[in-house]
């Protein structure tokens, strides 16, 4: 298959920090936004990063941020609440607070709140995906507006959370990451926690009472049906923290129901590799994203060249 490839990065940025955008249930949100200098209301992309919705920070991988923010786009790298701190929906909530900061107080800084995406990695890419299915997320408030997005980007994602999805198996003969395996969980917590207690922290119950069916409330692969943005999934064949599987079963699913989705596979890629901040790879998800976020009248399609492993629909 052929993928459109990106054009080089060409933009200068600058970076606006720390950005108070909501305090929901209390808890100060804030949000690093990154801004491509000389483009006149940029499309924005949220970025959500991982760490088992537990731990991690807005400031976690913020090389990312600023390499797409050199392709045109303003990126706004948020904070949302932890599982230790408040379970779902609270992390949709405040993807949703981010959402309304920018049609707000963030039209001070010259963006395009109406030409968004959400752009996750790990348990950032569940959230991105989950988001976007928002009206079937339970105990969600029925005034929370969906997020108004145009479109999604899942970096090695976990997109079905029950006991199907379990048969998935990691890449054993790949190593845990470092980045995993040096970080500071919580007091009480296993380090590094299983993916079970993971998921019963972030519904909120004890592990010993999780139950499929709450997983799958909160499982994109299983509300797939309420996802109509664009998707593309990216994922390394390697990956030893979250089967490559749960990325190419999301794609069919998702392609399944006549959604626009791709999937690209990073050949020999581990959870978090560098491979995923590589010039072609942010070229690559930069200009899925120019597809779905320019402004109507488009300019040419970009030169194709052949990748293994992956597959585009529609």
């Amino acid at each position: 298959m052929r993928t459109p490839v990106g054009q080089p990065a060409r933009y200068e940025t600058q970076s606006c920090p720390d950005i108070e955008f909501g305090r929901p249930g209390g808890h100060i949100l804030r949000l690093d936004l990154t801004l491509p200098i000389d483009v006149a209301e940029p499309a924005v992309v949220v970025y959500l990063h991982g760490g088992g919705w537990m731990i991690g920070s807005r400031k976690s991988h913020a090389a990312r941020a600023e390499r797409l923010a050199r392709h045109g786009f303003a990126v706004a790298s948020i904070d949302y609440r932890p599982s230790t701190a408040a379970p779902l929906p609270a992390q949709i909530i405040d993807i949703a607070t981010a959402l309304e900061w920018l049609k707000g107080p963030g039209q001070g800084f010259d963006v395009d709140a109406t030409r968004v995406a959400l752009w996750g990695a790990s348990a950032g890419a569940h959230l991105a995906l989950l988001a976007t299915a928002t009206p079937a997320i339970p105990r969600t408030p029925h005034d929370l507006p969906g997020p108004p997005v145009q479109a999604a980007v899942g970096y090695f994602g976990c997109y079905d959370l029950t006991s199907r999805g379990d048969l998935d198996r990691p890449d054993a003969a790949s190593p845990i990451p470092r980045e995993i395996l040096e970080q500071d969980w919580p007091p009480g917590v296993p380090a590094p926690p299983s993916s079970r207690y993971l998921r019963a922290r972030v519904l909120g119950v004890e592990e010993s009472t999780v139950s499929d069916r709450d997983l799958a409330a909160i499982s994109p692969f299983a509300n797939a049906h309420d996802i109509h943005v664009p998707v593309f999934l990216l994922h390394g064949t390697r990956d030893s923290v979250t089967s490559v599987q749960q990325s190419r079963r999301m794609a069919q699913e998702l392609r399944r129901r006549g959604e626009t989705v791709r999937l690209r596979l990073l050949e020999g890629a581990n959870h978090e590799d560098p491979a995923f901040d590589t010039d072609t790879t942010i070229a690559e998800v930069a200009g899925f994203l120019h597809e779905h976020l320019d402004r109507s009248c488009p300019t040419p399609p970009p030169p194709t060249m052949p990748y293994n492993k992956e597959i585009d629909s529609k």
